[in-house]
């Protein structure tokens, strides 16, 4: 709801502040390379606009921040999928770039864990200890990365088959002054199950608190895969698989064949747990993955059954986990939803062809429809002056230009899946037009003579209302991970009403208007009752 050309510059301003202010928490020494990126953007933005050359400072500062954002985004994320399929020869070629693309110890932090990792799985035990010890004492780590190196160990531990290392080395940091991360109790309990101590297993994920953290739902499943594949429950084995499978297209289904067939040798099928491990092995040239299928299918031959527990001793343990998994997972689809909505949707399909019949650049049906189509909406003085209410619903499928309609569109796709969960489809699609419409009407009262269009203050309302919702989930949401989110709108709320004080052209007032509005009407409007008790984590949504 702006100017086209201050639209794109505000939206920059706002992601490189965002920028600064998360690298500046950084301990100096650790992130002062870093910060120097985002601050040198910053920098450029600022006088490009000050010399009122915005086109400049757009340019520039577009050019700058993706080239010190996404490449590190793309070569970290690559890094991660090449560990989670297990190729070490990936892991290395991009743990390598990372230096050049996290300046300063950030990188060779990160470029050292691959190394590491790498050498682990080469047996090469001694070279990857060395590299972790550079950086177990490093003074200025930042708190959260604190535990890395340690989990690194443990890693390697685990590449080489020694489970009673990683737990001796978990026992230390547990009963040792420092508190210990999930991660490190998921590794723990990795350890503990492959010895066969199931009920330490299950213990280690209930300290986890898995159930209550916002990581990806696909990564949680793969590190309970363990657990429940040791313990031979086929059932959450294969609802598992098939999420991951589902949302990590990178998972190589070898590494699926793999888990199933261990939990067939627990059940006791030995020679389907063959068979599978023997599928496994057609499928994969992975140096490391092909060692694991190879090292479980010659413990086949070895296997005592009266040394290890039955599946009915850890049934207790794994009903536990699972009803834990299903409560993360319930709390997730509200939060976090992986299902595709029709309304969402609807509505984003519906902004995108009102965009390209009105916007300057298409033109379809000529350049004089398309003016008259975008005055005929827009939000103006004669909306009250001559009667003309309609413009009240209009403007709200009307952008300025690209980046205007792409901002929004993502917001809505975001916060409009959360508002259909927390309130249902109905009230969901009440909040974003009575949102809108109140979000015009303060502007036309607060701000006459100000042309608006641009769906940001029915999607602010959206907002509003899910900071509301979300408040109101007190009985539903754990007290911690609820509090991280209302810290995290109200931050993100507050950084919208400053930034659009910087800009005349931007319609403060009709966000300000569309924020409350929402927030009021996500008070107002009841919650649905949305049923735990039928989402088990494999489905795309939350019924009730």
């Amino acid at each position: 709801m702006s100017d086209p050309n201050n639209f794109g510059l505000f939206i920059l301003l706002l992601l490189v502040v965002i920028s600064v202010a998360v690298r500046i928490m950084q301990p100096i020494k650790w992130g002062c390379y870093m910060l120097a990126q985002s601050l040198v953007t910053l920098a450029v933005v600022i006088v490009g606009t000050l010399m009122k050359q915005p086109l400049i400072a757009q340019g520039l500062g577009w050019t700058l921040f993706i080239i010190f954002h996404v490449p590190a985004w793309y070569v970290f994320r690559q890094s991660r999928r090449a560990m989670t399929s297990m190729n070490t020869v990936q892991m290395l070629r991009y743990g390598r770039l990372l230096p050049y693309i996290f300046w300063g110890p950030p990188g060779k932090f990160w470029r050292d864990m691959t190394e590491a990792y790498v050498s682990f799985a080469s047996d090469k035990q001694s070279q990857g200890e060395a590299i972790l010890e550079r950086w177990q004492n490093y003074p200025s780590l930042p708190k959260q990365l604190k535990d890395v190196p340690m989990q690194y160990r443990l890693y390697g531990q685990a590449l080489m088959w020694h489970w009673q290392g990683v737990v001796d080395e978990f026992e230390k940091l547990r009963f040792g002054a420092r508190k210990v991360s999930p991660s490190l109790y998921f590794m723990a309990s990795r350890a503990y199950i492959e010895l066969g101590q199931y009920q330490k297993s299950a213990e280690c994920l209930k300290q986890a608190k898995f159930e209550e953290s916002i990581n990806p739902l696909d990564s949680i499943a793969l590190s309970l895969l363990p657990f429940f594949a040791l313990c031979g429950a086929r059932g959450p084995v294969a609802k598992l698989l098939n999420l991951v499978g589902e949302q990590n297209k990178d998972l190589p289904f070898a590494l699926s064949l793999y888990w199933f067939g261990r939990c067939l040798a627990k059940e006791g099928e030995l020679a389907q747990a063959r068979e599978s491990f023997n599928q496994a092995l057609d499928l994969t040239d992975v140096p490391l993955l092909r060692k694991r299928i190879e090292t479980a299918t010659s413990r086949l031959d070895h296997l005592q059954p009266s040394d290890d527990f039955s599946i009915d001793q850890c049934k207790k343990e794994v009903d536990e986990i699972w009803k834990l998994f299903t409560r993360g997972a319930f709390i997730q689809e509200i939060l976090s939803p992986r299902r595709s909505s029709i309304l969402v949707n609807g509505l984003i399909a519906a902004n995108i062809i009102v965009f390209l019949f009105t916007n300057k650049y298409f033109q379809p049906l000529g350049a004089h429809f398309s003016y008259e189509m975008f005055t005929f909406g827009a939000l103006t003085d004669e909306t009250l002056t001559k009667g003309q209410y309609w413009r009240l619903v209009t403007y709200l499928f009307l952008h300025g230009g690209i980046i205007h309609i792409a901002v929004n569109l993502l917001g809505l796709q975001f916060f409009g899946r959360i508002a259909e969960n927390v309130f249902g489809s109905v009230r969901f699609l009440a909040i974003y037009f009575v949102g809108g419409i109140l979000s015009g009407i303060a502007h036309l009262l607060l701000s006459p003579g100000l042309i608006a269009v641009g769906a940001s203050g029915a999607i602010l309302a959206i907002f509003g209302a899910v900071g509301a919702g979300i408040y109101k989930l007190n009985d539903v949401l754990p007290a911690d991970l609820r509090k991280r989110y209302l810290y995290f709108m109200l931050a993100i709320a507050l950084s919208q009403v400053v930034l659009d004080q910087f800009d005349k052209h931007i319609a403060a007032f009709a966000h300000l208007g569309g924020l409350l509005s929402g927030f009021a009407l996500g008070m107002v409007t009841s919650v649905r009752p949305p049923s735990v008790k039928k989402v088990d984590g494999t489905q795309r949504f939350v019924e009730g």
